[in-house]
Parts: C-alpha cells; sequence; structure tokens
C-alpha cells in the first residue's frame, strides 16, 4: 500500500498537530511493513533530523511540493490513498482520501480568527474537504458530535481516533536536573501550580489567574507557572497578572523543551489545564503520565479524555476554579488518588492503538485489496 501524507505539521516548532503527525506516522512505519509513506512539504522544508533513526525510515519518501503542484501528486506518484493530518485534503489517491480535522474551535468562536477574510471561508473549505474525503477522522467523540452539528457530516462518515501518549512522559525525579530547570527559568519556590497553553484565549489563563486571585492567600508560597508563549493578539501572561496583582507569584518561562516539561509535570503539586475548548487535550494525559494531579475543564473534550482520573470544574467560573485548586492542594489524599488514577488513565491512550486503528482505516477505504 502507497500512502501519501501531510508532513508540513512535523515541520519546525511542533504544536499539537505537529506532535500528532510525527508520532502517528513514526509509530505507523515500525508497526506496518507493508505500507509504503510518501510524505509531502512545502518547497525548501526538511526532513527532521529525528526521522532519520525511526525503525522503517527506508519505507519513506520526504517529498517537497508547493501546494499549487500538490493537486497531481495523487496520480504521477502512484498513490493508494492521501491522509490530510491537518484540516486540509491537498490530493487524492486512486482510493481517495482521509482527512483528520482535530476541532472545530475557531468555527464555534471566529471572532478569535487572525483571517484576513475572517474564519467563514476556511470552515466553508474545510467542512467541503471533509465531505469530499471517503472518511474524516477526529480524535474524541466530542469533536465528532461537533463535526455532525455544524459540518453537517453523517455520524458513519466520521472515524474516532484519540491521540497516543508519548513514552518520554514518565515520571521523572532527576534532582540534578530539576535544579539546574529552576535556576535557567529563575522559579524559586519550592512548591508551584502548573499551566500550559500560552496567552491563546481558549487556553484560557485570564480565568486561571482570577481564580489564583480569588483564593491567593491559600495558595501560601507556592508560585504560578505559566508556560508557552505569553504573549497573543488575544492576551498576554504578564498584562492579566499585573491586573490581577499577581506579578511576584507568576513565572512566565515561555515555551519549554519535553524534556523540561517531564520534570515540571512530575514535580508540580497541581496541573491546572482549564481550557475554553479542546478537541482532546493532550497535556491532560502528558501531566497524567508524568504523576502530576490535574484539574481540568468540565466540558468539551477534557471531561471525555480525563475520565475519572482528574478534578473537573466550570472554566468559565473563576471561583469554581480556584475553590477546585484549593481542594486539591489542601487534599493530600485527593492528590494521591488522582496521580493513582492518573496513571491507569494514560495508559488507556498509546500511539500503537491509534497507528494500528488508522492503518486498518486505510485498509477499509482501500477495500482491503492493497
Amino acid at each position: 500500500m502507497r500512502i501519501g501524507i501531510d508532513a508540513n505539521p512535523m515541520v519546525g516548532d511542533l504544536g499539537g498537530v505537529g506532535w500528532h503527525s510525527y508520532h502517528l506516522l513514526r509509530t505507523m512505519l515500525a508497526q506496518q511493513e507493508g505500507i509504503d509513506f510518501l510524505a509531502y512539504a512545502k518547497p525548501g522544508a526538511e526532513q527532521p533530523a529525528s526521522v532519520k533513526a525511526w525503525p522503517g525510515v527506508e519505507r519513506i519518501q520526504w517529498m517537497n511540493s508547493s501546494r499549487w503542484g500538490m493537486g497531481k501528486r495523487g496520480s504521477s506518484d502512484e498513490l493508494d490513498l492521501y491522509h490530510g493530518t491537518n484540516f486540509k485534503m491537498q490530493t487524492v489517491g486512486r482510493y481517495g482520501g482521509v482527512v483528520t480535522i482535530h476541532d472545530l474551535w475557531l468555527d464555534r468562536h471566529p471572532e478569535y480568527s487572525k483571517k484576513m477574510l475572517g474564519q467563514w471561508p476556511s470552515s466553508f473549505k474545510t467542512r467541503q474537504t471533509a465531505l469530499r474525503a471517503r472518511k474524516a477522522i477526529t480524535v474524541s467523540e466530542f469533536s465528532a458530535r461537533e463535526l455532525v452539528e455544524l459540518y453537517g457530516l453523517k455520524r458513519e462518515h466520521i472515524r474516532v481516533i484519540p491521540n497516543g501518549v508519548s513514552e518520554d512522559f514518565v515520571p521523572r525525579r532527576d534532582d540534578q536536573s530539576m535544579a539546574e530547570l529552576r535556576k535557567r527559568i529563575g522559579l524559586k519556590a519550592e512548591h508551584y501550580v502548573l499551566f500550559i497553553g500560552g496567552a491563546d484565549p481558549r487556553k484560557n489563563h485570564q480565568i486561571f489567574l482570577e481564580g489564583a486571585e480569588m483564593v491567593r492567600k491559600k495558595l501560601g508560597s507556592r508560585m504560578l507557572v505559566l508556560v508557552g508563549s505569553p504573549i497573543h493578539p488575544f492576551g498576554d501572561y504578564e498584562k492579566t497578572a499585573r491586573r490581577r496583582s499577581l506579578l511576584e507569584k507568576v513565572l512566565c518561562p515561555g515555551r519549554l523543551s519535553t524534556n523540561d516539561l517531564q520534570l515540571l509535570y512530575s514535580s508540580t503539586d497541581l496541573f491546572v489545564f482549564p481550557s475554553l475548548y479542546e478537541g482532546f487535550g493532550m497535556p491532560v494525559l502528558e501531566a497524567m503520565a508524568c504523576g502530576a494531579p490535574v484539574l481540568t475543564s468540565n466540558s468539551t473534550a477534557l471531561a471525555e479524555v480525563a475520565g475519572d482520573a482528574a478534578l473537573l470544574a466550570d472554566p468559565q467560573d473563576a471561583r469554581a476554579l480556584g475553590e477546585a485548586m484549593i481542594r486539591a492542594l489542601e487534599d493530600e489524599s485527593l492528590r494521591a488518588a488522582l496521580k493513582i488514577k492518573g496513571f491507569a488513565r494514560a495508559k488507556q491512550f498509546s500511539w500503537e492503538q491509534a497507528a494500528t486503528k488508522t492503518v486498518a482505516l486505510y485498509r477499509e477505504v482501500c477495500g482491503g485489496t492493497v
């Protein structure tokens, strides 16, 4: 079987979709000996260096193609199927194509779109792509319901394949490495509450800090560590902290490596992820896999992904979020229980499962003939 796949998300600074594409492709190559992959990226984009060490790398061809040249690649490269991993399906194979649509955040909240003409043209194109695809893949039952409601897709046209948790996220107690990290980012307090997501409004740092302000005295000497891009067109970590009189309690180290995140997850008193909208919510499972007790939103896909292994709160209610933080921080037995449940929950999501289900879908769409 000859599969084309959009590798553009894997190029440069990987975000959530980039890591999804990276781990999915790597695992499919390791698992499936009967499949050759052609990974398409924009002109000049080089294959990530780490790809060269993947098992099965001899069965992947890195292809550079312009956006305008992609349409004919399916036929000229003799693809059986094309997989658009990031909302777009730029070509098709002889059995068509499938597309992964991770979430519909901007369809729900077009006011946050940065596109010159607004979100509507992009939403229209994505809907047309989903309808044209042989199957639309998404990562949660919540996102599947969104596709039905907002795009009018039939449920049988959608396949839910949840993300996995990278093996990089395991508990790590390394005093020397943690001391070096603390010094590098300026974390002087022994205890801290961790937030990850950046100043993107959907990650909801404003309500997080408002809730923290309400319970400030009970936080004691704990710092609030806010990881991710600190400035966004619709938000700013420092400005929000100043408005909430929390500047001396807030640390904003910017974007950090997977290694740094592993250390912070493993040592935090509490990981808080109060996102307003998620199609999945990988940080919840990453934190659980590292042994962090988790507080997250009771809405969108987050409750679905967290199950009973996290404390849940309304992400739009600052007081409820603040009180849930203090409940977790003051109840050692609750945190211990969340850690145990979190380990078990994270193990239910693997890239091996995601890869197996994705390849099964490829074969299904191709009629089992290749």
